[in-house]
């Protein structure tokens, strides 16, 4: 858990750390008091690694911190529960050329229970490294138009061969992750994204802001969501 408060919507810094809170993760009667990473400040971490469970809500509470300064401690509360069911088949790279950029498509086949509504996020991997490894990058997906519940090749990133960093060379490994999130955190990057973009037309109404799962005014997201793996190797 990163806490940071707000800066100044010029300022070249990085926002400022929050430290000395006190911050707990609870979950099926169980509590963790995270430790503030002695490197990092405001970097809050649990003492023991554990395995998220699908179905199981998860709470963060965080307390002792005067963040308006008025001397007084506020306490703010988030909760999320992990999403899960989903099933990965698998994934193939498709060349793509067009006049304007040559790259490969990935397609993802998958299916979930077409009973419930599911909100999913997409990250790829080359040779190890994550390339959505920015917001703007990231990539969400709302399950409202399969309603049947199977997602037959569906297009989920493109690699562009004019990106050193993107380009797919026969021996790569592709690894393709699929997470199923709640709709906060859908509705968090998305709001987000939105306002890296700006409004379109010009003059389109003011620009709100993002919406949140933390209490009390706090700003962010608190999420726990699941994580499924599918790769592939390009061949000559």
């Amino acid at each position: 858990v990163l806490l940071t408060t707000t800066s100044d919507y010029f300022s070249n810094q990085p926002s400022p750390q929050v430290s000395g809170a006190v911050v707990e993760i609870s979950f099926d009667n169980q509590t963790y008091t995270l430790a503030e990473n002695a490197f990092i400040p405001g970097l809050y971490e649990t003492p023991v690694a554990f395995r998220g469970v699908p179905g199981t809500t998860y709470e963060l509470h965080i307390r002792q911190v005067d963040v308006d300064q008025d001397g007084l401690f506020e306490d703010y509360h988030a909760e999320s529960t992990m999403a899960g069911g989903a099933e990965l088949e698998g994934i193939a790279l498709r060349y793509f050329s067009t006049p304007i950029v040559d790259g490969y498509q990935v397609l993802m086949w998958a299916w979930h229970l077409p009973e419930q509504r599911d909100w999913f996020g997409f990250r790829i991997r080359k040779n190890g490294i994550l390339l959505t490894d920015s917001l703007s990058a990231y990539t969400t997906f709302s399950d409202d138009l399969f309603g049947d519940g199977y997602l037959p090749g569906l297009p989920v990133g493109f690699l562009s061969d004019d990106d050193p960093r993107q380009r797919v060379n026969p021996g790569d490994t592709i690894v393709f992750e699929l997470e199923s999130i709640d709709q906060a955190y859908y509705n968090f990057v998305n709001d987000a994204q939105l306002e890296m973009i700006g409004n379109v037309p010009l003059f389109s109404g003011p620009p709100a802001n993002i919406r949140t799962n933390i209490s009390n005014g706090g700003m962010g997201i608190f999420a726990a969501y699941s994580v499924l793996r599918a790769a592939t190797i390009l061949e000559p």
